[in-house]
């Protein structure tokens, strides 16, 4: 079944626990992603336009591992294992974003069971609120996010170079934020995320080809780390070497 549905705020789309085989993809509206951790409910991400959730029940019969509510009137696209079969052959554009998503998914699980990573979540007791802010501190920045500030508004939020061909329908392109330049290329076309876990924000090597650097710190695939802690107030990313153009203040603003 492929068809449209309306969900209103507050309402629940997913319940974690539950069982069904949707994926769903927003048209338009926001949700959140929250997920229980002892007697807390945890706030894992927010979701807006073109964003996939739910993918993971097309492909396998486990309760869904998190809840999805929509915080704004929510449109959404409803697919099914069957429509989805259906539409691999007939309509593949459709799916695109799902099977973004999927990449996305396995990219990460992939470098979590390379670094042996654990996540843990701390219970502080109450949930840590804050607006995330990106500004430009070069010339090139600046022309990447139009001469404005821009909020970062859902988690993991992603960056990377222009896509050679239209992001709609090149699978392997999944960016929030695309930086259009010439070659030589700095920005690899996956270059790096950022990400909310529980209260606390990280920016996330892709995998790029030459790095990023977090407040003075190289990570990525050339060094020990691929991630890197952000402080709580203001945090300079360098993406690519040290001589790169593309620097970027992040500031986080409590609310």
């Amino acid at each position: 079944m492929d068809h449209i549905k309306i969900y209103q705020p507050g309402e629940v789309i997913i319940k974690e626990g539950s069982k069904s085989a949707s994926a769903f993809i927003i048209l338009s509206g926001t949700a959140k992603v929250t997920k229980r951790i002892g007697k807390r409910e945890i706030k894992m991400a927010n979701l807006g336009p073109k964003q996939v959730f739910g993918e993971m029940g097309l492909i396998d019969n486990r309760p869904r591992s998190a809840t999805v509510t929509a915080e704004s009137e929510l449109k959404v696209r409803v697919i099914d294992n069957e429509e989805f079969n259906n539409l691999l052959l007939t309509k593949p554009s459709v799916i695109i974003p799902i099977l973004k998503s999927f990449f996305e998914r396995l990219r990460q699980a992939s470098k979590m069971l390379a670094e042996r990573t654990a996540y843990a979540y701390i219970d502080t007791g109450k949930e840590k609120a804050f607006e995330v802010v990106m500004e430009g501190q070069t010339m090139e920045a600046k022309e990447v996010l139009d001469n404005a500030a821009l909020r970062i508004t859902k988690f993991p939020f992603l960056i990377g170079r222009v896509s050679a061909v239209s992001p709609d329908t090149d699978v392997f392109y999944n960016n929030d934020l695309a930086i259009d330049e010439e070659k030589p290329y700095i920005v690899s076309r996956n270059h790096l995320a950022i990400k909310n876990e529980s209260g606390t924000l990280w920016v996330e090597d892709r995998g790029s080809v030459f790095g990023t650097i977090v407040n003075g710190k190289e990570i990525g695939e050339k060094s020990e780390e691929t991630r890197a802690m952000l402080d709580k107030e203001k945090n300079q990313i360098i993406i690519g070497p040290a001589q790169s153009p593309y620097i970027f203040l992040l500031r986080l603003i409590p609310v």
